[in-house]
């Protein structure tokens, strides 16, 4: 009776890493295993013992390995916590630039037209956040498996209990410890980035039961 497997489905004698190793070296090196879903390497989750994903990047991936190895396996912790900081400041202009349009074409003064600024304001910067965060952050959290927009809801909540704890932590620095207001408001924006970044691996990408 002929042996009817083939040798794409036999056990390889070797380990991922030397197989994503050889492909790094030589794209067109043909390898006994291929892994559900493999492409480029930036697209593929993180290898069992490994807490971070590869980059485009050779440097960048070599310095996460060395980083792997000091943190005792947190490396991916502080990948995601640099994309977030990256693509939360591009949200914060995102802020800034509807408030600047909204005052370009009308009186802040107004306070219905205020309101409507600072809604529009808060939920473009909220969803500029979101996709990026959606897609290249957050996609290998066991969360990512709920639907879109059960995702996106659970973003918008947490993003709002961050305002919410911004205002909390600046009113008890500016009245309570007699901070400068500036001051205040910039080490609550500070703590209140590190509360969402932490609460979206607890609440937002929490692994669905």
């Amino acid at each position: 009776m002929p042996d009817s497997t083939t040798s794409d489905s036999r056990q390889s004698p070797f380990s991922d890493a030397e197989i994503d190793e050889a492909r790094w070296l030589d794209p067109t090196l043909k390898t006994p295993v291929t892994r559900p879903g493999a492409g480029a390497p930036w697209d593929r989750a993180p290898h069992a013992g490994k807490s971070y994903y590869d980059t485009r990047w050779p440097m960048v991936n070599q310095l996460l390995e060395i980083a792997e190895r000091l943190t005792g396996g947190r490396a991916g912790v502080f990948q995601r916590l640099f994309t977030y900081l990256v693509i939360g400041g591009t949200a914060a202009l995102v802020n800034l630039g509807v408030f600047a349009l909204f005052y370009h074409f009308g009186s802040p003064k107004v306070i219905w037209y205020y309101l409507l600024a600072n809604v529009c304001a808060y939920e473009l910067s909220i969803l500029a956040n979101f996709i990026p965060n959606d897609y290249f952050t957050f996609r290998f959290l066991p969360g990512h498996q709920r639907s879109w927009l059960a995702r996106c809801l659970r973003f918008h909540m947490t993003s709002l209990s961050g305002v919410l704890v911004t205002f909390i932590i600046s009113t008890v620095f500016l009245h309570l410890l007699g901070f400068p207001a500036l001051v205040a408001q910039a080490l609550a924006l500070i703590l209140a980035v590190f509360y969402n970044f932490t609460a979206h691996h607890l609440f937002t990408y929490a692994r669905k039961h």
